[in-house]
């Protein structure tokens, strides 16, 4: 009996901490591919693997280039993420990268995205670094959405930050968080909303120097490897309130 197309293609296996986060980059429009790329290639972490301009060639380059992360612009002309999205599950089954899309604001069309088995949905006004974030964060394995989510359950904001508590099991990871001084929490409570060390500086009134401090101490003690695993924790142990909304859009902050 000849396999299906589901049958023949093997589920991912779970990507080493080490090995960078492929992404798979697909528009209509090379030039916002182009942009795109720039500010992923911002981190060293996260390796473009392919583009694609359309539904059939995400198809394609997924079973090319095995992609970690797709990241699709909502608004490229003639593409229907839904589609695109329902041909990726019933193709590759477990074996489908995870989808994140950029869109202007988080809509029907969004949301039925997310129900076809998409990951997230990402604001388009969201900063570098909280793009670079949430493709992290989907590829670990969490649901990122803006606004208020698929089933109704209202986020209270336009961050494209999941709501806490994602994921299960994160009893032993935040016993960690004890290490941390109230300052420490604090201070990585506003890194998980996207903040800078300028803008956490003068949100607690702290010198930009005494910032770095505590953020390199407090991944220190929870030993984690740089700002972006410090968002994840900080969602995956609930230590940041749901429905805890970025502020908005900011300028690019230090790598």
């Amino acid at each position: 009996m000849r396999p299906s197309r589901r049958d023949s293609t093997p589920e991912r296996t779970e990507r080493p901490i080490t090995a960078p986060v492929r992404v798979l980059l697909v528009d209509a429009r090379s030039i916002t591919r182009a942009g795109i790329r720039a500010v992923l290639e911002q981190d060293e972490t996260i390796a473009v693997a392919g583009e694609a301009c359309d539904a059939a060639g995400a198809e394609r380059e997924t079973a090319g280039a095995g992609p970690d992360v797709l990241l699709a612009d909502a608004q490229s002309p003639g593409l229907d993420v839904i589609g695109m999205v329902t041909a990726l599950a019933t193709r590759f089954g477990a074996g489908m990268p995870g989808v994140l899309l950029m869109t202007q604001h988080t809509d029907e069309a969004a949301h039925q995205a997310l129900r076809a088995g998409a990951k997230g949905v990402v604001l388009n006004r969201a900063t570098p670094r909280q793009l670079l974030a949430a493709v992290h964060m989907v590829a670990a394995g969490y649901a990122v959405h803006a606004g208020p989510g698929p089933s109704g359950h209202p986020d209270r904001g336009d961050g494209p930050w999941p709501p806490a508590g994602c994921r299960p099991g994160a009893g032993p990871e935040r016993a960690r968080a004890e290490l941390l001084t109230r300052r420490e929490r604090e201070v990585l409570r506003l890194l998980a909303r996207g903040l800078s060390n300028a803008e956490i500086s003068a949100e607690l009134v702290l010198g930009e120097s005494t910032v770095k401090s505590h953020v390199q101490h407090l991944l220190d003690k929870l030993r984690l490897r740089n700002r972006v695993h410090a968002v994840i924790y900080a969602h995956r142990t609930g230590l940041v309130p749901a429905g805890c909304a970025c502020p908005g859009p900011r300028q690019p902050a230090e790598p």
